[in-house]
């Protein structure tokens, strides 16, 4: 949450210029940082239109590496030769996604009836923890090569008994020299219960003046000076979503009458509790196909923010942002929403008033995937699911001015998030 840990990273590239490095950053703006901070640092192009090839040739190179999760999350047998030949370090800021569902890997895209087909004509099959295998003939030409690479590389699991999901290769891992992840609250992460599945060791420590310590909790003094900063709204009529109220499935399954009124609380929050500008605000809703909270939500001072002239300027004239980059970074300055699972941005440092309209509780494919292992194995693996909702809120509220000891006003309706926060304050 602020505490320095790219600085870290870059003080340690510099003073290791024997070793070769890969850092892995889900945002484009930490790779420029990190190539203008570092010497000899490369980010990959795309090869035949594949940024992961680009990525491949870096590698065999022996080159050091920004690169982004998305393309680091695409890594494939090639990838993982290259890095047991060269022994680089890893540093990944923040966690990776060890699961994603098949869709959003494959470039052939394939619907529940495809997964029925597979299975019906004995074209895959699936063990007792989820992992699905190729059995039938190799395809060269099919709508179906995808789901055959990914089995065939040993990543692919059927979960839930209706969802294809693409597992992050562990054994990356063990092709590399060291791996630091650069995170807050690990335990509250799907990485730590997949490093326990696969049975990879961790060490767990703390920055302190720009060191690496052994991994000390948040003070006393520290939490006390954050609860100065948080002006919490507690009004009760505003803040009565109790138990898995404000969840996804809670959200999807909710009638017109419940989500105006929710929309009415934020509504009169923002505007007439606060009364603040549109430009103070930072306010996340889920915002999925399946969930469109934030489109049935949005209202009045907090839906869109003007910027002023130098502002604007300042992104228009920024030589280091590409077209397509400069209109996104635009866009995301003039929107009031912001990702409930936002990590490792800067760009909302601004923000005053935050709302924060979920209840957030862990995938439940992602539950069953190491629910899966204990059954069969008899392990202990699983989500901490309060720390996993604690974690993203406290990553969520760092993106705003508190990150730069600034005081905040924040209206949080669920019940049960605003006592984990509160919790944590007191802890």
């Amino acid at each position: 949450m602020g505490s320095g840990k790219t600085t870290w990273a870059i003080n340690y590239i510099n003073s290791n210029p024997e070793k070769s490095f890969i850092f892995v950053t889900p945002f484009l703006s930490e790779i420029r940082r990190i190539k203008d901070s570092c010497p000899e640092f490369h980010d990959p192009q795309p090869i035949n239109g594949r940024k992961i090839e680009g990525f491949n040739f870096l590698l065999q190179g022996g080159q050091n590496i920004a690169v982004t999760h998305s393309t680091f999350s695409n890594s494939n047998a090639e990838t993982l030769q290259f890095l047991k030949e060269n022994q680089y370090v890893l540093i990944l800021d923040e966690v990776l996604d060890i699961l994603v569902p098949f869709n959003d890997v494959a470039q052939n895209k394939i619907k529940k009836d495809d997964i029925k087909i597979l299975l019906d004509n004995k074209m895959i099959e699936v063990d007792q923890f989820g992992k699905v295998s190729w059995i039938a003939e190799t395809y060269n030409e099919s709508c179906y090569t995808d789901v055959q690479r990914l089995a065939n590389a040993g990543n692919l699991f059927f979960l839930d008994g209706s969802m294809l999901v693409w597992q992050f290769p562990p054994q990356i891992f063990d092709m590399l020299s060291e791996v630091y992840v650069l995170t807050f609250m690990f335990n509250g992460s799907y990485m730590k219960p997949y490093f326990e599945y696969h049975d990879i060791g961790y060490t767990m420590a703390s920055l302190h003046n720009a060191e690496l310590i052994p991994y000390e909790p948040v003070s006393k003094e520290a939490k006390a000076i954050i609860k100065s900063l948080i002006i919490l709204d507690t009004e009760k009529r505003r803040n009565k979503y109790r138990g898995k109220s404000l969840s996804k499935k809670w959200c999807k399954e909710s009638d017109s009458k419940t989500r105006l009124e929710l929309k009415g609380h934020i509504v009169n929050y923002i505007n007439n509790v606060i009364g603040c500008k549109s430009a103070d605000v930072m306010w996340t809703a889920y915002n999925s196909p399946d969930c469109k909270m934030r489109k049935i939500l949005k209202g009045k001072g907090y839906t869109r923010r003007s910027l002023s002239d130098a502002e604007k300027r300042a992104i228009l004239q920024d030589a280091k942002l590409t077209e397509p980059e400069r209109n996104a970074k635009l866009e995301r300055a003039t929107d009031c929403f912001v990702p409930c699972n936002a990590r490792a941005s800067n760009e909302y440092r601004d923000r005053s008033v935050c709302v924060y309209a979920v209840n957030l509780l862990p995938n439940p494919y992602m539950v069953r995937y190491f629910q899966n292992k204990n059954d069969i194995d008899g392990r202990n693996i699983h989500v901490d699911e309060d720390s996993f909702s604690l974690s993203s809120l406290l990553q969520w509220l760092w993106r705003s001015q508190i990150r730069d000891g600034k005081p905040i006003n924040v209206y949080i309706p669920s019940t049960r998030m605003r006592e984990l926060l509160i919790g944590w304050l007191e802890s």
